[in-house]
């Protein structure tokens, strides 16, 4: 409650004066950090007002940092980081450890003859009949969900992780009175994973790609198509959940080597917010996360994607509803003109008063929903500023494509009025501090600022550097970014709507 209110002050505060600049020292006050001997940092955000702490576990590793083979295999790990250790979630460690040595050995045996010039289908066949036996007798063993069964009876809640191209984050909350729990628990998982029911659980990913994208054509057209058409040569060309043919073929060893050289101390940061105290937190990182392996920041990837020659597109033909989406390639989260893109954001389609939304969703009701923003399909290397939308009844994608052209090079042409600029700096820093009332957002902004941008300071920067933007910062922006040959065009088509443009060739 104590947040909220101190949020809705803000909010008042900006409404009323726009060129006051965000009082920084509220928050800076109720933060401490530290780091230990093994490299190993932590963001404490104090707040007692009620006995909640929420946790947030920041790992340096996203899908950008996969090789050819192991697409994919950060999302593995997140799944198969809820799985337990030696001690948690099996009934006997070491009759479990032979099995998974057994399994290994058959996945191995199946791998070769798959890749063999001429595979034996009766072996195969008769390997993964082996395979499968020997899961079922691993299955015995099993205590199911035991790491999130101890945390819902001490009265955890939000229990998730998620694995983005940048990074992947692990978060929940508990009473603060369980503090300690927290940290053997979450210590524990990183020290010492044991992924069992791996064989199991590649089937519960497979499922998830078939539903997300195989099966779901605007999640083909985002997570693959769209991808792939921008990034030719950078890692973000290949989204989080990877390829089919590399979720099936990850050995448990490519994990478990995965996992050593990328959640190590360096390579993490722990944010707590909530009812804790510095030296409380401090007694308990020490006791527990000290033995986490030192290793590494993992270093920035020297891959830049060239600059692109023209104009890309890609047409989708499938039985379901058209949608549009246009990307236009932009710098990083570290480039001064990132923040600027969040303004452009407000002045084109966030919000009822926004340019596309007032007209072709509420005036024209020519598009269903329009969105954007900038960052997609990460932030942390120079990606693209996304318009997603999708046309109403009786409209059509090119009418929405048109509608937003023009609207983009009435902005080339004619600054945004002064008014229309403060209106969209207001939402900007409204939407801002709204997050601000998420523990696991506020946490999850400061730990990606500490880790991309050197400290998490700069997670609030741009509540003052919005300030100083002016309109023909906007029109420099689109100018520069905006352009045709700047762009990727990906759409979804009715397959009738094929048919007619043949019948139309015919003709002609």
């Amino acid at each position: 409650m104590k947040k909220q209110i101190y949020v809705l002050i803000l909010l008042i505060m900006f409404n009323i004066s726009l060129s006051a600049e965000f009082d920084f020292s509220k928050i800076k006050n109720r933060v401490s950090e530290f780091t230990l001997p093994n490299g190993l940092k932590f963001i404490l955000l104090e707040d007692h007002a009620v006995p909640i702490a929420s946790f947030v576990a920041y790992a340096n590793v996203g899908a950008s940092d996969e090789r050819i083979g192991i697409y994919g295999i950060s999302h593995f790990l997140e799944h198969m980081a809820f799985k337990g250790t030696s001690e948690i979630g099996t009934t006997d460690p070491q009759a479990e450890k032979k099995l998974f040595t057994q399994m290994d050995g058959i996945f191995e045996k199946i791998l070769a003859q798959q890749n063999s010039i001429n595979p034996d289908q009766e072996k195969i066949k008769q390997w993964t009949d082996e395979l499968e036996k020997l899961k079922k007798e691993a299955d015995k063993y099993v205590v199911t969900n035991e790491f999130t069964s101890i945390l819902e009876r001490n009265g955890g809640s939000g229990l998730n992780a998620g694995t983005s191209m940048d990074s992947t984050v692990y978060f929940f909350s508990l009473p603060s009175n369980r503090l300690e729990l927290w940290a053997y628990l979450e210590s524990t998982r990183f020290k010492d994973p044991v992924f069992r029911e791996f064989y199991k659980e590649r089937e519960v990913i497979r499922e998830e790609r078939r539903v997300r994208v195989d099966n779901s054509p605007l999640g083909k057209l985002i997570a693959e198509e769209l991808l792939a058409l921008a990034f030719k040569v950078h890692p973000y060309g290949i989204g989080p959940i990877g390829p089919m043919s590399n979720i099936e073929n990850i050995r448990r060893t490519d994990m478990m080597e995965y996992f050593k050289n990328n959640y190590t101390a360096s390579n993490m940061v722990i944010g707590v917010a909530g009812d804790v105290y510095p030296d409380q937190l401090k007694e308990l990182a020490y006791k527990y996360f000290s033995k986490l392996q030192p290793g590494r920041r993992n270093p920035w990837l020297f891959t830049v994607e060239p600059k692109q020659l023209g104009e890309k597109l890609m047409t989708i033909y499938e039985d379901s509803q058209p949608w549009l989406v246009i990307g236009y390639h932009c710098p990083s989260i570290r480039d001064e003109d990132f923040i600027k893109f969040s303004v452009l954001d407000n002045i084109l389609t966030s919000g009822r008063s926004s340019r596309l939304n007032k007209k072709m969703v509420t005036k024209d009701k020519s598009a269903l929903f329009i969105v954007s923003f900038a960052g997609f399909p990460g932030v942390k290397y120079p990606a693209l500023f996304i318009i997603a939308t999708g046309p109403n009844q009786e409209h059509t994608n090119k009418e929405l494509e048109e509608a937003i052209n023009k609207e983009i090079e009435d902005l080339k042409k004619n600054p945004v009025s002064e008014e229309e600029l403060n209106s969209a700096k207001t939402r900007f820093k409204a939407n801002t501090l709204q997050r601000m009332n998420s523990d696991r957002l506020f946490l999850g902004a400061m730990l990606q600022s500490e880790v991309m941008r050197g400290s998490w300071e700069k997670a609030f920067d741009g509540l003052n550097a919005v300030e100083k933007i002016t309109t023909g910062d906007i029109q420099d922006l689109v100018k520069k970014y905006l352009t045709e040959n700047n762009r990727v065009i990906a759409k979804i088509e009715k397959k009738e709507d094929k048919k007619e443009e043949k019948k139309e060739e015919v003709k002609k």
